[in-house]
Formats: structure tokens, C-alpha cells, sequence
């Protein structure tokens, strides 16, 4: 039930999150909601890394993410890093924070929409 709720909230911050992204960029009112209409596509992955040790690393590889948001729930253990201008920086760990990932959907749109001044989009 816990883990219901959380998805539940989590979506609702995510439309947040799209309507603030759609109007930063410029975007047409309403274009990412009718782009990201179908919802079902929405999940939640419960995964927790524990920090490197000098005899292992348990964490997940570099990647990008191929969605549109991530929120990344922090604690006090870091690990986490973007890349930034083919750089890795890291991400400094703050207990009780959500980090959100801009994913690639959101950074191909705005690029995109960048080159055609919003024209086509």
C-alpha cells in the first residue's frame, strides 16, 4: 500500500514537473501532456545501491536514461553523477531530496525545438 501511494504521489509530481518543463521551454501549451498522453508507460523501480567498497562496486553502469523524467530519491551515500559537456560530475548526496533526470526524450525535444524556433513543434 506504502509503495502504491509513493507511485501514486510520484505521478502527480511528475505532471507537475512536465507542465514547468513544457513552459521553460517555450514549448505550445499542453504539448508535452498530449505528447506523454498515454500513462501507462509510467513505472517505478525500488532499487537501492549501497556504496562501493574497495573489494566491489554493486552500482549500475553508466547510462542514459531514455525516458522523459527520473526522480532519484537520495540519501546520505553518493555515487550518483550526470554528464555534463562529455564530463561526469557528481551529484552531491543530500538525505530526503529527489533529484530529477531530465531524460533524453525531454533534451531531444527541446533541441529539436531549439533548431526550428518552435515552428514545427
Amino acid at each position: 500500500e506504502v509503495l502504491e501511494e509513493l507511485f501514486v504521489q510520484m505521478s502527480t509530481i511528475g505532471v507537475v514537473m512536465e507542465n514547468i518543463i513544457n513552459e521553460c521551454l517555450g514549448l505550445p501549451p499542453n504539448f508535452l501532456k498530449e505528447f506523454n498522453h498515454d500513462r501507462s508507460w509510467d513505472f517505478m523501480a525500488a532499487l537501492r545501491y549501497f556504496p562501493a567498497s574497495n573489494d566491489e562496486n554493486v552500482g549500475i553502469t553508466e547510462h542514459e536514461d531514455g525516458n522523459c523524467i527520473t526522480f532519484v530519491l537520495q540519501d546520505e551515500v553518493g555515487g550518483l553523477q550526470v554528464l555534463r559537456n562529455e564530463e561526469w560530475i557528481p551529484v552531491v548526496p543530500a538525505e530526503g531530496t529527489i533529484v530529477v533526470n531530465v531524460g533524453d526524450v525531454i533534451q531531444r525535444i527541446a533541441v529539436k525545438c531549439d533548431l526550428c524556433n518552435l515552428s514545427s513543434c
